[in-house]
């Protein structure tokens, strides 16, 4: 395991006052680094995820904060940058709508939870997911089980025809904050298999051979990965030091994937360092440049404007919270950038947070 600072964590703009009180465990980061890469890096079809349902809430299994708390967290993101938080308090309403239904939820039950991807000039990717779990343990405290299963290029209808196949639910919803904010727990799931109706609804065709090399490819890189969480939550390195971690892990992880895929045969794949002792710093000189840009990625290209994933999940990942640090204010009117708090008025423009209210309808408290 390794070591954290006990010291509460600051994030966001100084300018609103976001804090969080609690560290980022470092299993939730080596957990998001793994999903991040599975997402961004190898478009990975399915992807598992484990939560725990204590005191009426869906929590994360390993720091135990609830999911709507999380959910919230990614809403203060997008106020204190002054953009549209629709999405996510969606999102938010989703998460609340879910744990009044696991309150009478049984052993056996399953959780249909559909995520059309967002707009495009949002950084959004041409994918959706589609999220199917089930339900074990007993009133007390339920384990869940999800499944993320990624759609290229779906439509509103589509998902639609998903919602009446597998949640037994007819529905005629428009945008996707309506399926955001209506995640359903249903019984007697068909007996059909999910990959035969999302084949039937969007001809999803599994690829075996991506699960195989993405889990080959992480099972040799968990060194470098779990090295990459220490780099992440040690409080003394810089925003840029973890930017260029993160950066040297995405370019590593695109290096052993063209090597797996150029020769076929997982015994080429080349390691760097001894005994599978990789760390960060033995790559990031070569490595810890900007790797590509791909849509919905914006949280490692930028490290500013957090993920723009349809996964309901990922955009509560710790590297959001990280990689987000000490961002200072930036207006959107006049674009000016502070390098410290700035209160309740932009000192470029003159604009305050409840003019800026009133001309949008968003808010920032």
């Amino acid at each position: 395991m390794i070591e954290t600072l006990d010291k509460p964590r600051e994030i966001g703009s100084d300018a609103f006052k976001i804090e969080y009180s609690k560290n980022i465990p470092d299993r939730v980061l080596i957990d998001d680094v793994v999903s991040y890469l599975g997402e961004y890096r190898f478009n990975l079809q399915k992807y598992s995820y484990s939560f725990s349902y204590k005191n009426g809430k869906l929590r994360d299994p390993h720091r135990g904060d609830s999911m709507e708390d999380l959910s919230q967290r990614a809403i203060d993101r997008k106020t204190t940058q002054w953009k549209s938080p629709l999405r996510e308090q969606a999102e938010k309403s989703g998460f609340q709508k879910l744990d009044r239904q696991l309150q009478q939820a049984k052993t056996g039950d399953s959780i249909v939870w559909l995520s059309p991807m967002g707009a495009k000039e949002e950084g959004y990717g041409d994918y959706g997911f589609v999220f199917v779990g089930k339900v074990n343990g007993d009133a007390s405290e339920k384990r869940i089980s999800m499944t993320a299963i990624r759609i290229e290029n779906p439509t509103i209808d589509q998902f639609n025809r998903i919602n009446e196949e597998v949640g037994q639910e007819k529905t005629t919803f428009q945008k996707a904050e309506d399926f955001l904010a209506n995640p359903k727990v249903v019984k007697n799931l068909p007996e059909k298999s999910i990959d035969s109706i999302l084949k039937k609804v969007f001809e999803f065709k599994p690829n075996e051979k991506v699960q195989k090399m993405f889990d080959y490819i992480i099972d040799k890189m968990k060194p470098i990965i779990s090295d990459l969480a220490d780099l992440l939550i040690n409080p003394w390195k810089t925003k840029e030091e973890k930017m260029r971690g993160l950066h040297s892990v995405e370019n590593y992880a695109i290096k052993l994937q063209a090597d797996y895929e150029s020769f076929g045969n997982e015994n080429v794949i080349y390691i760097k360092g001894h005994d599978n002792n990789l760390r960060v710093m033995d790559i990031v000189r070569e490595y810890g440049h900007e790797p590509p840009k791909v849509a919905g990625s914006c949280g490692s290209t930028s490290g500013k404007d957090g993920f723009s994933t349809s996964n309901i999940f990922g955009k509560a990942s710790g590297l959001n919270s990280v990689l987000s640090e000490q961002e200072w204010f930036n207006c959107p009117k006049c674009e000016y950038k502070a390098d410290g708090p700035v209160g309740n008025q932009c000192p470029g423009c003159g604009l305050t947070k409840e003019a800026y209210a009133k001309e949008t309808g968003i808010t920032c408290e």
